[in-house]
């Protein structure tokens, strides 16, 4: 695009007069663009305090503010042949002697207005909301915002005293969640695995909310699972592999459909034949190959025999194995993942809890 485009749809874009959403890639002009919208805004007479412009990040606050005070700075001391070209190049027209003064006047504007020009980021507009109606907003008046540094230090001094009621107290719950939680992190990661908790820490307050606490999270947490508490993945396996637990005649049915379709066909019928064929240990010890005979190695269900049309009581089998192998394996897993989850719950509840604690305490 030519220079003088840009110019033009910079201008557009700066025209107080028309809704404008700007979308462009970095360095293409967009800081210009809405900072001469605001120079345009004065100069049609908008009072300074009436202005408000938000950004995502308080450099770039800063860099629009310092653009604005720097061009209005500029036209308090330009010459007018000097200051007639700039004016005319922002508004696309000849400066009438009104526009003159009025550039020239604008700069002491400003600095006269209570507050200055309103360029903030959406954090520190949100903050002056609360505190010009903090009532409303359930605050305290004259809060102060935590930075980032006290509230590191705030949820390192929680993470510190979770360790040491986990190491002397009585809470034996938490100390055998941090047991479990120390033989899977080493402490460099444990202090990452507690930044990462305390990031979902909105999350977190929600889980436990809903039951009512961390005991009711674990019973829903088992129920999503379908599995009683201290049931292991063994007992689990197990159970499935049990003579009561599965349909032998439907097995063999499935067999012989199967010997009837392709090699791959046959090799699936061999091995169903094999395991019901095993007694009950073995079956155990030879549940990971009985599964693949149902289940691909990501776990899924694997695709219809190649000749089973004429045998719908034998795909009516094989697919419900699939389901249930697929059960027998995800279930364990879930178990595994659940117990973890539930021991490193506990000192995400407790840092929360102490974290709380400690911001109350700095606030008396």
């Amino acid at each position: 695009m030519a220079a003088t485009e840009v110019t033009f749809a910079q201008r557009d874009a700066a025209d107080p007069g028309a809704s404008v959403w700007v979308a462009a890639s970095a360095g293409a002009g967009k800081t210009k663009a809405l900072t001469d919208r605001v120079l345009r805004l004065l100069l049609d007479g908008t009072a300074p305090q009436r202005l408000l412009c938000l950004t995502f990040t308080r450099a770039a606050a800063a860099e629009m503010a310092n653009r604005v005070n720097g061009q209005l700075g500029e036209w308090t001391m330009m010459d007018d042949g000097a200051l007639d070209a700039a004016l005319e190049t922002l508004t696309g027209a000849a400066p009438t002697d009104a526009l003159r003064r009025r550039a020239r006047r604008q700069f002491a504007t400003v600095l006269d207005t209570p507050g200055r020009l309103k360029i903030l980021t959406i954090h520190a507009f949100c903050q002056s909301l609360l505190g010009r109606f903090p009532l409303e907003a359930s605050v305290a008046p004259h809060f102060q915002v935590l930075t980032e540094r006290d509230a590191d230090v705030l949820l390192a001094e929680a993470q510190t005293d979770i360790l040491a009621r986990a190491r002397g107290s009585d809470d034996d719950a938490l100390a055998a969640a941090v047991d479990v939680v120390a033989l899977h992190v080493g402490e460099e990661s444990f202090v990452e695995v507690m930044a990462k908790l305390r990031g979902a820490r909105d999350r977190l307050r929600r889980l436990f909310d809903q039951p009512g606490s961390l005991e009711g999270v674990i019973a829903d947490t088992y129920d999503l699972v379908a599995t009683e508490p201290g049931v292991s993945g063994e007992q689990i396996v197990a159970q499935a592999c049990a003579d009561g637990a599965f349909n032998r005649s439907a097995l063999q049915t499935a067999c012989a459909a199967l010997d009837s379709g392709s090699e791959s066909d046959r090799k699936r019928s061999a091995g169903i034949a094999r395991w019901l064929a095993a007694p009950e240990g073995q079956r155990i010890a030879e549940f990971d190959n009985y599964r693949r005979v149902f289940l691909t190695a990501e776990e899924q269900p694997r695709k219809e025999t190649e000749k089973p049309p004429d045998q719908p009581a034998a795909r009516k089998t094989t697919q419900k194995q699939q389901k249930r192998r697929q059960a027998s394996q995800d279930q364990p897993t879930a178990r595994k993942t659940q117990q973890k989850q539930q021991k490193a719950a506990r000192p995400a509840e407790t840092s929360l809890q102490q974290g709380k604690r400690h911001k109350n305490n700095r606030k008396s």
